[in-house]
């Protein structure tokens, strides 16, 4: 079985150590070698955090805030590599059936043991919290039953074979039922159900503002480095930077490209930088037949129907867009141009589909075939905090459309409240990201492109409500399919099936940016999380 490289690697059967028999048990991790000798880290995040619920909404900082309290049955390493976590071993018995063993000797922050009838429990939970706008369903779509063989032993079956699982369940946090049963997401968010295995341990949440995390001594890792961990937003890129180098903070996530030259010049700090697996993309709404709530004709009338359902309106928007100057003035060089989700080389990746060189000429055309000769007027939604440059991104997208003839103008918001709007379908048009969190096409397909269905935990983040029966059957068919070479050449086969349509248009893959202060030593992750479990003192 070839392994061409990490990504491929990861995306395989479950990752290299389930395809080769039993994973080996982890060895002590490294950031946990030696005596700790620091006191306090403190991190700028600038991505907003929501909750402390570690199955509310899947988004990176609420995974990184929840991975230093709550484990994962598998864990990535900085690289991507599938390692060992509170499952030391795994491999499938047969296509749709797989066994775990579970480490012994886990313990609980509140001293209860860790067992397999909390991972029952989690699969539960994590399937429908209430209220959630985007939950871990889909992480879980393909275990139909977890069975129970002793406390420390579990298997799950598959209806389907289901190689995507391991790479499925480095996302899903492992809670207590103990304290869990019958827990709110304000319980969590309290610290009254925020019970995790963790290295670290709930100390206190301000909504908006921070987490403060404590030492948990008894982790199976060994001691943690830091005695306390204080995770703060720090929305704004320029008060990042200043807070860094005032001291006030020793790391932080997503640097303002604009600061980078300074910050590479100063001698107090390092920038760490490693491709990343985020794709920043738009998002059409295509869940409406008739009108689209900010959408006009040129005069500032409603239409009657919604262009975007046209996908000669999609084409053109994305034929305007000159996606070069987009990745270097905008973001710097710090975004590659794309017109797909996985990076070039990548388990996957799809070389025929490449980004449109901007035609504005033809785009105008477009737009006049499909009755829209004018032009119309277009609002575009995105946060202002949650991706690096969003709202300046977005911007910059509007100057361009606006020059063939769709005045756009950009309404910009907090993420906690464009999440929000945008699960329930409100915008036109959407400035989202997404990170494809098993390394390989699949997931991005299956949760974004696959028709929405809550029941079959499909398309839960396919906002624009985009559906075509035969991509979903060419989706089942390639993330079912377990020989690793077929696998591929079907993902590469639908996505190139489901950009022939334009459901969404593709910008820029972002490179992972953090800095950090002398004095500490931190291996940056291409998964984006920033953890303090990755920091140490130098």
């Amino acid at each position: 079985m070839r392994r061409r490289d990490l990504i491929a690697a990861a995306g395989a059967l479950g990752g290299a150590l389930a395809t080769t028999g039993w994973g080996a048990l982890a060895p002590r991790p490294a950031h946990a070698q030696g005596p700790a000798q620091g006191t306090a880290l403190r991190i700028g995040l600038g991505g907003a955090f929501t909750t402390i619920d570690p199955h509310f909404y899947h988004a990176v900082p609420n995974h990184t805030v929840a991975m230093h309290m709550f484990e994962r049955l598998i864990n990535r390493a900085p690289d991507g590599r599938l390692i060992p976590g509170l499952a030391t071993e795994w491999k499938p018995l047969s296509d749709t059936l797989w066994e775990f063993r579970l480490r012994p000797g886990v313990k609980f922050h509140d001293g209860g043991d860790f067992t397999a009838d909390d991972v029952v429990f989690t699969f539960e939970r994590a399937r429908d919290v209430p209220n959630s706008p985007g939950g871990f369903g889909g992480f879980l779509r393909a275990v139909e039953r977890v069975e129970v063989i002793d406390p420390l032993t579990i298997r799950l079956h598959t209806p389907v074979p289901a190689p995507d699982l391991g790479p499925n369940l480095t996302y899903v946090g492992i809670v207590s039922r103990r304290v869990g049963e019958g827990a709110s997401t304000a319980d969590y968010n309290s610290g009254k159900a925020a019970i995790g295995t963790g290295p670290y341990r709930f100390a206190g949440y301000t909504p908006g503002n921070r987490v403060e995390l404590a030492r948990h001594d008894a982790w199976w890792g060994g001691r943690p480095a830091w005695e306390s961990v204080s995770l703060r937003l720090l929305s704004n890129p320029a008060g990042r930077t200043a807070a860094l180098l005032s001291g006030d903070v020793d790391l932080i996530d997503t640097p303002s490209v604009s600061d980078l030259p300074r910050l590479r010049e100063d001698e107090r700090v390092s920038v760490k930088a490693i491709p990343g697996i985020r794709l920043i993309y738009l998002v059409p709404d295509l869940s409406r037949e008739g009108e689209s709530p900010f959408v006009t004709d040129a005069q500032g009338a409603p239409l009657p129907r919604n262009p975007f359902r046209d996908r000669r309106v999609r084409e053109a928007l994305s034929l305007a867009l000159h996606r070069e100057a987009l990745g270097d003035r905008v973001m710097l060089g710090t975004g590659t141009p794309t017109n797909q989700w996985m990076p070039p080389g990548g388990y996957s990746y799809a070389p025929k589909v490449v980004p449109p060189q901007p035609d504005p000429a033809r785009a105008r055309r477009l737009l006049a075939e499909a009755g829209l000769p004018e032009g119309f007027r277009l609002t575009l939604h995105t946060p202002n905090d949650r991706y690096p440059n969003d709202a300046r991104l977005a911007q910059a997208v509007a100057q361009m459309w606006t020059r063939i003839g769709v005045q756009t103008t950009v309404e910009a918001m907090p993420w906690s409240t464009y999440a929000a709007r945008g699960g329930r379908q409100e915008f036109s048009m959407g400035l989202w990201g997404w990170g494809s969190a098993t390394f390989e096409g699949g997931y991005m397909l299956s949760q974004c492109f696959a028709t929405n269905s809550k029941e079959r935990s499909l398309g839960l983040y396919n906002y624009g409500r985009y559906s075509d029966p035969a991509l979903d059957a060419a989706i089942a068919r390639a993330v079912s399919t377990v020989d690793e070479a077929e696998r591929e050449r079907l993902l590469v086969a639908a996505t190139e099936q489901a950009m022939a349509e334009t459901p969404i248009i593709p910008l820029l893959m972002l490179q992972n940016l953090w800095a950090v202060r002398q004095g500490i030593a931190f291996q940056p992750r291409s998964d984006e999380r920033t953890l303090a479990m990755d920091a140490t003192p130098a």
